[in-house]
């Protein structure tokens, strides 16, 4: 019974078919889906709508094709997941073929038809399906949640009752509305998007970029105390940057540096929870930023470039606080490194020897900050990984490298596309039953004119929101209920939708339901809470930088030159503090006191005020110079600080 509920509960593994021979017939369908997708753009050689369905219905019959349970057949392909596969396929034709009536419909409102209304439970329901095996049940337990808040709005109670829709209704302003719901913006940055820069990803991945940047970590810190946790920060937050995802992320970094953390000390839990944290603070680390990037830049009106720079600081200080707790952890365990300093010789002769894998990066990011549109750079970007891979021979791509890739992108696709569809959903259930500006009339209210307790209950909201599903959709969930309520207490619109990303995003890794945990604790071997609440621990300043992003909004470039540096130099102090309180270690041991005295002198540098400011820094100094002299008193005059 528990090992039935725990499989509803993961999302659906992937079957073999997906690493087959790349003449398997599963591979050659998902390379030519990725390929179709580079040549729409290029071309252009179908409508904005008729995209949308093709992309949503043959991303959907891939699903069934490529996560599932094999049963010990060859291709591990059930015959009800080829039916579904077929209905899926027939949809997409019926779908195609109705863009007129859904371009029609958006200007003069008919009653759908008998078979309008089964074609759009249908998708609904294969989708729905989709997302269960890609996400997990939670996800789509919270998805039908919404549906049952439009359907039972006269039966809900107080403020959250309203009007009520019927099945029809329902199913026309989800599916037969056009651009909107299933084919809202989520769906449309998926299709147009997303599914380049996953293309981009995978080409750079089998291109030999990340075995790269793991090896130059490798040379310039893992000879270092507690060097392969470090390099499993530094290494995700580079590979996770291009990639589309945090599990993808932990899968690809986690099965090397995981046993590496623990052949050197560090306990499995530990080990683990260092890889959850870091691959998920890899979605706030840009360019690709799994996605969402695109997403606020569409709903905020801001250039994608813009975001990018605005991510830079929040997420240094994320990664700098995890690399200072990894570090004292390993001070205090008493780990040593192999006593050499960084290889700058090998880092260097990694770089002649293959540094010219970085030139799609330098080709992208110069393009995007020359002012092209992101599905524009990518695309000019995406031919040239095969070409400077092909400078060197030991680098070169073969054609079934590329296939490979290709392939993999569109599989990797398979759990994105079916969730933004349904995050969709989201949107029009929020405007139809006015549930979001009630739930935050109720945030409003409960938090009076306080912005500290309207960022902590909003915060709360988040992650809740947030629990069991991708980080897109938390973040699409939250940002439409949250971002509002801080906008409308002067919070800047961009600070409000970093503040929504950073706890949706957090919630990835927060019990009871976090989906990075189990990939974590899969790869660690060890417990699901142990991981989980350790992770918390780890990443806690994720939970802090949003608070403080509300109080200082130079963090994201609001303000002076002065003002950007002061609130910079300000939070480093606060992770290192938040670092040093719950590792429990500074320049020696640390009791419970000065633990709780740290944490909250770093709590204290979140709001500009003072008198706050000036007591925390008093607390900090006086621990330093405590610490100090503990440590000439245990070790002599002459002992130098680790």
């Amino acid at each position: 019974m528990r090992s039935t509920l725990l499989r509803l509960l993961r999302p659906a593994p992937r079957r073999s078919v997906s690493t087959d021979a790349p003449t398997s017939p599963v591979q050659v369908v998902s390379a030519t889906i990725a390929l179709y997708h580079i040549f729409v753009p290029i071309t252009w050689m179908l409508p904005l709508d008729t995209h949308l369905a093709v992309h949503l219905c043959v991303m959907v019959a891939l699903t069934f094709l490529v996560l599932g349970r094999s049963h010990g057949r060859a291709l591990g392909v059930l015959h009800g997941d080829m039916i579904l596969v077929g209905l899926s396929l027939v949809l997409c034709v019926y779908f195609v073929l109705s863009i007129d009536t859904l371009s029609q419909r958006a200007i003069v409102i008919s009653p759908l038809s008998t078979a309008q209304v089964a074609a759009a439970a249908a998708l609904l329901l294969l989708t729905l399906e989709a997302s269960r095996r890609a996400v997990g049940l939670p996800f789509v337990a919270v998805m039908c949640g919404f549906f049952l808040l439009m359907y039972l709005g006269p039966h809900l109670p107080g403020i959250w009752a309203h009007g009520g829709m019927n099945v029809v209704e329902i199913l026309d302003v989800t599916v037969w509305t056009r651009l909107h719901g299933l084919w809202g913006v989520p769906l449309r940055m998926s299709a147009t998007l997303i599914v380049l820069f996953l293309i981009f990803g995978k080409l750079m991945q089998h291109s030999g970029l990340g075995q790269l940047l793991t090896s130059l970590c490798q040379d310039l810190a893992g000879g270092a105390r507690g060097g392969p946790a470090k390099v499993a920060v530094v290494g995700s937050a580079l590979v996770g940057s291009v990639t589309g995802g945090p599990a993808t992320n932990m899968i690809m970094t986690g099965s090397i540096t995981i046993p590496m953390m623990k052949d050197i000390g560090y306990r499995p839990h530990y080990a683990g929870a260092v890889e959850a944290a870091a691959s998920t603070g890899a979605s706030i680390v840009p360019p690709v930023m799994t996605g969402i990037i695109f997403i606020m830049a569409e709903l905020t009106g801001t250039s994608y470039v813009r975001l990018m720079l605005l991510a830079v600081i929040p997420a240094a200080l994320y990664f700098t606080c995890l690399l200072v707790q990894v570090h004292l952890q390993a001070v205090h365990t008493g780990m040593r490194g192999n006593g050499k300093g960084p290889d700058f010789t090998k880092a260097w002769q990694g770089l002649k020897m293959r540094g010219h894998l970085l030139i799609p990066i330098v080709v992208l990011l110069g393009l995007l900050v020359a002012g092209y549109y992101p599905s524009t750079a990518v695309l000019w970007a995406i031919p040239t990984v095969p070409l400077s891979a092909a400078l060197r021979g030991q680098t070169r791509m073969r054609l079934t490298r590329i296939f490979t890739a290709l392939a993999e992108a569109s599989q990797e696709l398979t759990r994105i596309a079916p969730v933004c569809a349904l995050s969709g959903v989201v949107i029009v259930a929020l405007f139809q039953t006015g549930l979001g500006s009630t739930f935050s009339h109720l945030v409003s209210t409960a938090a009076g004119q306080s912005l500290l307790l309207l960022a902590i209950l909003g915060g709360a909201a988040c992650l809740i929101l947030g629990m069991g599903v991708p980080p897109m959709a938390a973040y699409l969930m939250t940002v439409l209920i949250v971002a509002p309520l801080m906008v409308n207490s002067g919070v800047p619109v961009l600070v409000a939708h970093f503040f929504s990303l950073y706890y949706a995003n957090m919630a990835f890794i927060t019990p009871p339901v976090a989906v990075g945990v189990l990939v974590a604790s899969g790869l660690s071997g060890s417990g699901f809470w142990l991981v989980g609440l350790t992770a918390m621990r780890l990443a806690a300043v994720g939970f802090v930088l949003p608070l403080a992003l509300v109080y200082r909004p130079a963090l994201l470039f609001f303000g002076g030159p002065f003002d950007v540096l002061w609130a910079v130099v300000v939070c480093v102090i606060l992770v290192i503090c938040l670092a040093a309180a719950f590792e429990g270690w500074m320049m020696g041991w640390l009791p419970g006191v000065a633990r709780l005295l740290l944490a909250g002198a770093g709590l204290m540098l979140i709001p500009p005020n003072l008198v706050a400011n000036t007591v925390a820094l008093i607390i900090v100094s006086g621990i330093v110079l405590w610490q100090m002299k503990e440590r000439r008193a245990r070790n002599g005059p002459d002992a130098r600080v680790q």
